[in-house]
Protein backbone atom coordinates (compact mmCIF):
# COMPACT_ATOMS: atom_id res chain seq x y z
CA UNK A 1 0.00 0.00 0.00
CA UNK A 2 1.30 3.44 -1.14
CA UNK A 3 1.79 5.87 2.09
CA UNK A 4 -0.89 8.15 2.55
CA UNK A 5 -0.23 11.39 0.62
CA UNK A 6 0.23 14.96 1.77
CA UNK A 7 -2.81 16.92 3.70
CA UNK A 8 -2.42 19.98 0.49
CA UNK A 9 -2.58 17.34 -1.91
CA UNK A 10 -5.72 16.28 -0.19
CA UNK A 11 -7.52 19.63 0.34
CA UNK A 12 -7.02 21.13 -2.83
CA UNK A 13 -8.89 18.40 -4.81
CA UNK A 14 -11.84 18.50 -2.03
CA UNK A 15 -12.02 22.11 -2.55
CA UNK A 16 -11.78 22.59 -6.31
CA UNK A 17 -13.25 19.52 -7.27
CA UNK A 18 -15.31 17.36 -4.55
CA UNK A 19 -17.33 20.09 -3.44
CA UNK A 20 -18.26 21.86 -5.89
CA UNK A 21 -19.07 19.12 -8.00
CA UNK A 22 -21.42 17.17 -4.84
CA UNK A 23 -22.51 20.21 -3.60
CA UNK A 24 -23.60 21.92 -6.99
CA UNK A 25 -25.17 18.85 -8.57
CA UNK A 26 -27.27 18.25 -4.81
CA UNK A 27 -28.71 21.68 -4.93
CA UNK A 28 -29.70 21.63 -8.79
CA UNK A 29 -31.44 18.10 -7.74
CA UNK A 30 -32.63 18.90 -5.05
CA UNK A 31 -34.51 22.65 -6.77
CA UNK A 32 -36.04 20.31 -9.50
CA UNK A 33 -37.33 17.66 -6.58
CA UNK A 34 -38.78 20.36 -4.99
CA UNK A 35 -40.97 21.87 -7.67
CA UNK A 36 -41.76 18.90 -9.48
CA UNK A 37 -40.37 15.38 -7.59
CA UNK A 38 -41.42 12.45 -10.44
CA UNK A 39 -41.65 14.41 -13.25
CA UNK A 40 -38.69 16.77 -12.89
CA UNK A 41 -36.31 13.83 -11.56
CA UNK A 42 -34.47 13.52 -15.28
CA UNK A 43 -34.64 16.66 -16.27
CA UNK A 44 -33.30 17.84 -13.07
CA UNK A 45 -30.45 15.25 -12.75
CA UNK A 46 -29.54 16.04 -16.47
CA UNK A 47 -28.76 20.14 -15.30
CA UNK A 48 -26.99 18.83 -12.24
CA UNK A 49 -24.05 17.50 -14.06
CA UNK A 50 -24.05 19.68 -16.63
CA UNK A 51 -24.08 22.71 -13.51
CA UNK A 52 -21.80 20.65 -11.66
CA UNK A 53 -19.28 20.61 -13.65
CA UNK A 54 -19.18 24.37 -14.54
CA UNK A 55 -18.83 24.77 -10.88
CA UNK A 56 -15.92 22.46 -11.03
CA UNK A 57 -14.18 23.88 -13.89
CA UNK A 58 -14.58 27.52 -12.89
CA UNK A 59 -12.22 29.57 -11.43
CA UNK A 60 -12.22 33.47 -11.19
CA UNK A 61 -8.95 34.82 -12.35
CA UNK A 62 -6.58 36.80 -9.76
CA UNK A 63 -7.69 40.60 -10.49
CA UNK A 64 -5.61 43.48 -10.86
CA UNK A 65 -5.84 46.67 -12.26
CA UNK A 66 -3.61 45.22 -15.46
CA UNK A 67 -5.69 41.96 -15.25
CA UNK A 68 -8.55 41.83 -17.99
CA UNK A 69 -12.11 41.29 -16.73
CA UNK A 70 -13.42 37.73 -16.30
CA UNK A 71 -14.47 36.13 -19.49
CA UNK A 72 -14.97 32.43 -21.04
CA UNK A 73 -11.70 32.90 -21.83
CA UNK A 74 -9.68 33.38 -18.35
CA UNK A 75 -12.22 32.08 -15.73
CA UNK A 76 -11.80 28.18 -16.59
CA UNK A 77 -10.17 25.68 -14.07
CA UNK A 78 -9.08 22.45 -16.29
CA UNK A 79 -10.41 22.56 -19.72
CA UNK A 80 -11.28 25.78 -21.98
CA UNK A 81 -14.61 26.33 -21.87
CA UNK A 82 -15.40 26.20 -25.96
CA UNK A 83 -12.86 24.02 -27.04
CA UNK A 84 -10.35 25.44 -30.64
CA UNK A 85 -10.51 22.93 -33.77
CA UNK A 86 -6.59 22.35 -32.60
CA UNK A 87 -7.50 21.37 -28.95
CA UNK A 88 -6.62 17.90 -27.81
CA UNK A 89 -9.42 15.45 -27.26
CA UNK A 90 -10.10 15.72 -23.48
CA UNK A 91 -10.91 19.48 -24.06
CA UNK A 92 -14.08 18.66 -26.27
CA UNK A 93 -15.39 15.61 -23.30
CA UNK A 94 -17.43 18.75 -21.89
CA UNK A 95 -19.21 19.08 -25.41
CA UNK A 96 -19.65 15.49 -25.77
CA UNK A 97 -21.26 15.33 -22.26
CA UNK A 98 -23.48 18.10 -23.41
CA UNK A 99 -24.73 16.92 -26.60
CA UNK A 100 -25.55 13.60 -25.09
CA UNK A 101 -27.54 14.66 -22.26
CA UNK A 102 -29.46 16.67 -24.65
CA UNK A 103 -29.96 14.18 -26.25
CA UNK A 104 -30.48 11.70 -23.39
CA UNK A 105 -33.55 13.85 -21.98
CA UNK A 106 -35.07 14.75 -25.70
CA UNK A 107 -35.33 10.85 -26.91
CA UNK A 108 -36.32 9.77 -23.19
CA UNK A 109 -39.31 12.06 -23.54
CA UNK A 110 -39.70 11.09 -26.95
CA UNK A 111 -40.06 7.43 -25.96
CA UNK A 112 -42.54 8.33 -23.24
CA UNK A 113 -44.94 10.03 -25.94
CA UNK A 114 -44.51 7.37 -28.08
CA UNK A 115 -45.05 4.87 -25.69
CA UNK A 116 -48.44 6.08 -24.94
CA UNK A 117 -49.50 5.79 -28.57
CA UNK A 118 -48.35 2.78 -29.62
CA UNK A 119 -50.48 -0.52 -28.75
CA UNK A 120 -48.39 -2.74 -26.26
CA UNK A 121 -47.61 -5.02 -29.36
CA UNK A 122 -45.30 -2.40 -30.66
CA UNK A 123 -43.39 -1.70 -27.46
CA UNK A 124 -40.44 -1.72 -29.42
CA UNK A 125 -40.93 1.29 -31.14
CA UNK A 126 -40.56 3.26 -28.44
CA UNK A 127 -37.03 1.74 -27.57
CA UNK A 128 -36.17 1.92 -31.84
CA UNK A 129 -37.01 5.65 -31.76
CA UNK A 130 -34.85 6.62 -28.51
CA UNK A 131 -31.52 4.43 -28.73
CA UNK A 132 -31.12 5.19 -32.88
CA UNK A 133 -30.52 8.64 -32.23
CA UNK A 134 -28.44 8.06 -29.03
CA UNK A 135 -26.76 5.94 -31.47
CA UNK A 136 -26.18 8.26 -34.30
CA UNK A 137 -25.24 10.88 -31.52
CA UNK A 138 -22.62 8.81 -29.78
CA UNK A 139 -21.01 7.91 -33.38
CA UNK A 140 -21.27 11.78 -34.80
CA UNK A 141 -19.46 13.31 -31.22
CA UNK A 142 -16.73 10.27 -31.49
CA UNK A 143 -14.97 12.28 -34.14
CA UNK A 144 -14.10 15.17 -31.85
CA UNK A 145 -12.28 13.00 -29.69
CA UNK A 146 -10.29 11.36 -32.32
CA UNK A 147 -9.13 14.20 -33.35
CA UNK A 148 -4.99 15.76 -33.24
CA UNK A 149 -2.47 12.70 -32.29
CA UNK A 150 -5.29 10.16 -32.51
CA UNK A 151 -5.95 10.87 -35.90
CA UNK A 152 -2.71 11.45 -37.02
CA UNK A 153 -1.33 8.02 -35.74
CA UNK A 154 -2.25 4.43 -37.56
CA UNK A 155 -1.85 3.22 -33.79
CA UNK A 156 -5.15 4.50 -33.14
CA UNK A 157 -7.13 3.77 -35.90
CA UNK A 158 -9.70 1.68 -34.62
CA UNK A 159 -10.26 4.14 -31.70
CA UNK A 160 -13.00 5.60 -32.86
CA UNK A 161 -15.00 2.23 -33.26
CA UNK A 162 -13.98 1.31 -29.72
CA UNK A 163 -15.48 4.24 -27.98
CA UNK A 164 -18.60 4.15 -30.00
CA UNK A 165 -19.17 0.59 -28.79
CA UNK A 166 -18.43 1.45 -25.17
CA UNK A 167 -19.99 4.11 -25.05
CA UNK A 168 -23.59 2.56 -26.90
CA UNK A 169 -22.84 -0.45 -24.38
CA UNK A 170 -22.32 1.38 -21.05
CA UNK A 171 -25.27 3.36 -22.12
CA UNK A 172 -27.70 0.64 -22.54
CA UNK A 173 -26.98 -1.08 -19.20
CA UNK A 174 -26.08 1.97 -16.72
CA UNK A 175 -29.87 3.40 -18.17
CA UNK A 176 -32.06 0.28 -18.32
CA UNK A 177 -31.12 -0.31 -14.89
CA UNK A 178 -31.56 3.68 -13.98
CA UNK A 179 -35.35 3.34 -15.09
CA UNK A 180 -35.71 -0.13 -13.35
CA UNK A 181 -35.83 1.82 -10.24
CA UNK A 182 -32.07 1.48 -9.06
CA UNK A 183 -30.69 5.47 -10.20
CA UNK A 184 -29.65 6.20 -6.81
CA UNK A 185 -27.72 2.92 -7.10
CA UNK A 186 -26.42 3.61 -10.27
CA UNK A 187 -25.33 6.96 -9.18
CA UNK A 188 -23.45 5.47 -6.23
CA UNK A 189 -21.81 2.81 -8.60
CA UNK A 190 -20.48 5.63 -11.16
CA UNK A 191 -19.32 7.49 -7.95
CA UNK A 192 -16.94 4.88 -7.19
CA UNK A 193 -16.03 4.16 -11.03
CA UNK A 194 -15.09 7.58 -11.37
CA UNK A 195 -13.37 7.91 -8.47
CA UNK A 196 -11.18 4.36 -9.35
CA UNK A 197 -10.54 6.21 -13.24
CA UNK A 198 -9.21 9.11 -11.11
CA UNK A 199 -6.51 6.84 -9.38
CA UNK A 200 -5.23 4.61 -12.25
CA UNK A 201 -5.40 8.57 -14.21
CA UNK A 202 -2.55 9.75 -11.38
CA UNK A 203 -0.57 7.01 -11.61
CA UNK A 204 -0.47 7.29 -15.36
CA UNK A 205 0.22 10.91 -13.97
CA UNK A 206 -2.47 12.88 -15.91
CA UNK A 207 -3.53 15.21 -13.12
CA UNK A 208 -5.74 16.81 -15.14
CA UNK A 209 -7.75 14.12 -16.18
CA UNK A 210 -7.86 13.08 -12.31
CA UNK A 211 -9.47 16.21 -11.86
CA UNK A 212 -12.19 15.61 -14.48
CA UNK A 213 -12.64 12.04 -13.09
CA UNK A 214 -13.17 13.55 -9.56
CA UNK A 215 -15.37 16.44 -10.71
CA UNK A 216 -17.70 14.53 -12.92
CA UNK A 217 -17.63 11.20 -9.85
CA UNK A 218 -18.36 13.70 -6.86
CA UNK A 219 -21.81 14.87 -9.30
CA UNK A 220 -22.81 11.42 -9.37
CA UNK A 221 -22.50 11.29 -5.37
CA UNK A 222 -24.47 14.40 -5.05
CA UNK A 223 -27.14 13.19 -7.40
CA UNK A 224 -27.52 9.60 -5.01
CA UNK A 225 -27.33 11.47 -1.75
CA UNK A 226 -30.64 13.41 -3.47
CA UNK A 227 -32.21 10.62 -4.42
CA UNK A 228 -31.93 8.56 -1.43
CA UNK A 229 -32.67 11.50 0.68
CA UNK A 230 -36.33 12.45 -1.39
CA UNK A 231 -39.25 10.03 0.42
CA UNK A 232 -39.93 7.15 -2.02
CA UNK A 233 -43.54 6.49 -3.44
CA UNK A 234 -45.98 3.94 -1.32
CA UNK A 235 -44.66 1.67 -3.80
CA UNK A 236 -41.28 1.58 -2.76
CA UNK A 237 -40.24 3.13 -5.76
CA UNK A 238 -37.99 6.27 -6.07
CA UNK A 239 -37.08 9.45 -8.34
CA UNK A 240 -35.48 8.20 -11.83
CA UNK A 241 -32.36 10.28 -12.17
CA UNK A 242 -31.56 8.89 -14.95
CA UNK A 243 -30.47 12.38 -16.95
CA UNK A 244 -26.83 12.49 -15.48
CA UNK A 245 -26.13 9.14 -17.12
CA UNK A 246 -25.10 10.19 -20.29
CA UNK A 247 -22.43 12.53 -19.31
CA UNK A 248 -21.02 9.81 -17.35
CA UNK A 249 -21.33 7.76 -20.55
CA UNK A 250 -19.23 10.39 -22.11
CA UNK A 251 -16.38 10.64 -19.73
CA UNK A 252 -16.13 7.18 -18.49
CA UNK A 253 -15.07 5.99 -21.89
CA UNK A 254 -14.27 9.34 -23.34
CA UNK A 255 -11.40 9.89 -20.23
CA UNK A 256 -10.22 6.70 -20.03
CA UNK A 257 -9.86 5.56 -23.52
CA UNK A 258 -10.21 8.72 -25.66
CA UNK A 259 -7.64 10.59 -24.02
CA UNK A 260 -4.58 7.73 -24.13
CA UNK A 261 -3.08 8.98 -27.55
CA UNK A 262 -2.52 12.28 -25.38
CA UNK A 263 -0.84 10.50 -22.23
CA UNK A 264 2.22 11.02 -21.24
CA UNK A 265 4.64 7.91 -21.67
CA UNK A 266 3.06 5.16 -18.74
CA UNK A 267 3.84 1.82 -17.11
CA UNK A 268 0.40 1.70 -16.62
CA UNK A 269 -0.98 -1.24 -18.49
CA UNK A 270 -3.80 -0.54 -20.92
CA UNK A 271 -6.09 -3.06 -19.20
CA UNK A 272 -6.48 -0.97 -16.48
CA UNK A 273 -8.12 1.87 -18.35
CA UNK A 274 -10.02 -0.61 -20.00
CA UNK A 275 -11.63 -2.23 -16.74
CA UNK A 276 -12.17 1.05 -15.33
CA UNK A 277 -14.01 2.66 -18.46
CA UNK A 278 -15.75 -0.64 -19.09
CA UNK A 279 -16.48 -1.69 -15.34
CA UNK A 280 -20.62 -0.78 -16.03
CA UNK A 281 -21.02 -3.79 -17.96
CA UNK A 282 -20.92 -6.33 -15.02
CA UNK A 283 -23.88 -5.23 -14.17
CA UNK A 284 -25.22 -6.40 -17.85
CA UNK A 285 -26.70 -10.15 -16.53
CA UNK A 286 -29.47 -8.20 -14.16
CA UNK A 287 -30.88 -6.77 -17.06
CA UNK A 288 -32.19 -10.27 -17.70
CA UNK A 289 -35.75 -10.45 -16.41
CA UNK A 290 -35.14 -13.55 -14.22
CA UNK A 291 -32.49 -12.12 -12.59
CA UNK A 292 -33.77 -8.60 -11.74
CA UNK A 293 -36.77 -10.30 -10.55
CA UNK A 294 -34.80 -11.55 -7.58
CA UNK A 295 -34.69 -10.74 -3.99
CA UNK A 296 -33.67 -7.08 -4.15
CA UNK A 297 -31.17 -6.92 -1.02
CA UNK A 298 -29.61 -10.13 -2.44
CA UNK A 299 -29.61 -8.08 -6.15
CA UNK A 300 -27.82 -5.24 -4.19
CA UNK A 301 -25.59 -7.38 -2.32
CA UNK A 302 -24.14 -8.71 -5.70
CA UNK A 303 -24.05 -5.50 -8.19
CA UNK A 304 -21.96 -3.84 -5.23
CA UNK A 305 -19.78 -6.99 -5.06
CA UNK A 306 -19.53 -7.34 -8.75
CA UNK A 307 -18.74 -3.11 -9.70
CA UNK A 308 -16.19 -3.59 -6.90
CA UNK A 309 -13.58 -6.40 -8.46
CA UNK A 310 -12.93 -4.52 -11.95
CA UNK A 311 -12.16 -1.10 -10.42
CA UNK A 312 -10.11 -2.81 -7.99
CA UNK A 313 -7.92 -4.83 -10.02
CA UNK A 314 -7.60 -1.63 -12.31
CA UNK A 315 -5.94 0.50 -9.15
CA UNK A 316 -3.89 -2.50 -8.11
CA UNK A 317 -2.77 -3.15 -11.37
CA UNK A 318 -1.78 0.60 -12.41
CA UNK A 319 0.18 0.83 -8.69
CA UNK A 320 1.97 -2.51 -9.17
CA UNK A 321 3.82 -0.40 -12.42
CA UNK A 322 3.87 3.07 -11.59
CA UNK A 323 4.23 4.97 -8.40
CA UNK A 324 2.19 8.00 -7.38
CA UNK A 325 3.50 11.59 -8.39
CA UNK A 326 4.22 12.67 -4.34
CA UNK A 327 5.65 8.51 -3.60
CA UNK A 328 8.33 9.85 -6.62
CA UNK A 329 8.95 13.14 -4.65
CA UNK A 330 9.21 11.67 -1.32
CA UNK A 331 12.23 9.40 -2.91
CA UNK A 332 14.16 12.32 -4.41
Amino acid sequence: MPPPPPLKDVLEPLYHAVLPGAGAAALVLGAFLAVGRWRAAALGSAVAVVVAFMCGNFALPKLSLKDPAPTWENTYRVLLWVPLETSPCEHWLPRVALVLVAVGVLTRWLGLAVSRAVPDRAWWTANLLVWLPRIAAVYYVSAWLVMGNAAADPKWASLRWELVASMVFVWLVLDSLARGGASAEISLYLTAIFYAGSGVLLYSHNAKFMELAVIIGSAMFGIAVVTLVVPAREDGTRAIASGAIPAAVAFLPGLLLGTRPSHNETKVPVLSFWLVALAPLILSPFLIPRVSRQNRWLQLALRAALILVPILIAVLLAGQHEKLPYEEEAEW
